[in-house]
């Protein structure tokens, strides 16, 4: 143990270890920000220092505006590494929800420890590779259904709000958990609801409404922690009470239920379905954005924006001055001006070393507009797109 001077501690600053009054009263979990009400608390009870632990240290947010993009080439060494590392992971994590949908299918149970350990290491990865992770449109899902891919999407999404939240660890792995189960109950209803190459009809559309009470069950009888399953039996709700299955409204839906309804609604969009194509991720945030306060959350649906920009993450763009560029990264002050990467001159000349730039301090390079699936590919194909 270590002992911390209550002078020292800033609001809202967060620790990665246990904080103690004494050896017997923990005052503050993991990853839990202290805030400044309990600091001036501390002081009403004149306690001049606490206890930590050893390893505990200050990992306070630093806005992303603090991150230093000068116009310097991107090191493409680097970022293939974590690209690779991403999509192995990503690959893993497909893997292994649909093992444990194949398990749950066969033997009607679900191992709860190797659940969480996957989830844990989700969020490390998170941590880790957050600017590759939310390129959910470019990571490779070739090979799993669309069920066990939307799954570990919402999971990612969900893990992302939850850290925009500054929710504490053990929320987050719930969460995570949560997103990759959420879907569970479709698995009680025919095959046909999971496989259709067709958009439902509206007596199939009713149907579907079952599963998120089904899912509940399921995960109830074996045993899932309580917050979990609510967040299941939830995640269809809606704001102004349209949602289904109990038609909750505002408050009355559990914070990780509005979570995953906004996770599981942008990625709807962005993913191919053999009746429609996909959408961009701009165009599915806009798409989001219309039902802010009626269907959506609008604190949790800011975050996603927050978290990927109004131009998501990976998005490829064409510019007022004609080149060509890809989100790089956010700007957590501004969703609008992401963080580019200009791969191309005016005259679509491919760079040798494409420089990352502050949108918002380049009005000369403003968005124009985003490149369709299509027009990546072919660009790609033509080598006008090196990434």
């Amino acid at each position: 143990m270590k002992s911390l001077a209550i002078s020292s501690l800033k609001p809202n600053s967060l620790y990665s270890g246990y904080l103690y009054l004494d050896e017997s009263y923990i005052l503050s979990t993991p990853e839990t920000p202290v805030t400044e009400s309990l600091l001036k608390r501390l002081k009403t009870w004149q306690i001049s220092e606490i206890q930590a632990e050893e390893t505990a240290a200050d990992e306070s947010f630093v806005p992303e505006e603090h991150k230093v993009y000068d116009e310097q080439p991107a090191d493409e060494s680097e970022d293939g590494q974590a690209r690779e590392e991403t999509q192995k992971f990503y690959t893993a994590l497909l893997e292994f929800t649909h093992k444990l949908y194949d398990t749950f299918l066969k033997k009607s149970t679900i191992s709860i420890e190797p659940l969480i350990d996957q989830v844990k290491a989700l969020i490390a990865l998170y941590k880790k590779n957050r600017r590759f992770l939310l390129r959910l449109s470019e990571l490779d899902r070739s090979g799993f259904s669309y069920i066990i891919g939307h799954s570990v999407n919402v999971a990612i999404l969900a893990i992302a709000l939850g850290d925009a939240l500054k929710l504490p660890s053990h929320k987050m792995i719930e969460l995570g958990m949560a997103g990759l189960l959420h879907e569970i109950g479709m698995f009680k209803l025919p095959d046909t609801f999971q496989n259709a190459n067709r958009a439902l009809t509206e007596p199939e559309r009713r149907a579907l409404t079952a599963h998120p009470i089904l899912g509940y069950r399921i995960l109830k009888e074996l045993g899932l922690n309580p917050n979990v399953t609510l967040a299941v039996l939830e995640h269809h709700e809606k704001e102004d009470g349209t949602g289904y299955p109990q038609g909750l409204t505002g408050d009355k839906i559990a914070l990780s239920a509005k979570i995953l309804s906004v996770a599981s609604a942008y990625d709807a969009q962005i993913s191919l379905r053999p009746y429609r194509v996909a959408r961009s991720g701009h165009a599915s945030l806009m798409d989001l954005l219309k039902d802010i306060r009626k269907t959506y959350d609008d604190q949790i649906l800011k975050r996603l924006v927050f978290a990927l920009s109004l131009y998501p993450l990976g998005s490829f763009l064409e510019l007022k001055n004609g080149a060509y560029a890809v989100v790089y990264d956010t700007s957590s002050i501004d969703p609008k001006h992401p963080i580019l990467k200009v791969l191309t001159d005016e005259h679509k000349v491919p760079l040798v070393n494409a420089p990352t730039v502050q949108l918002a301090d380049r009005p000369e390079l403003d968005i124009l507009r985003v490149l369709s699936a299509d027009e990546v590919r072919r660009l790609r194909a033509d080598k006008v797109l090196t990434v």
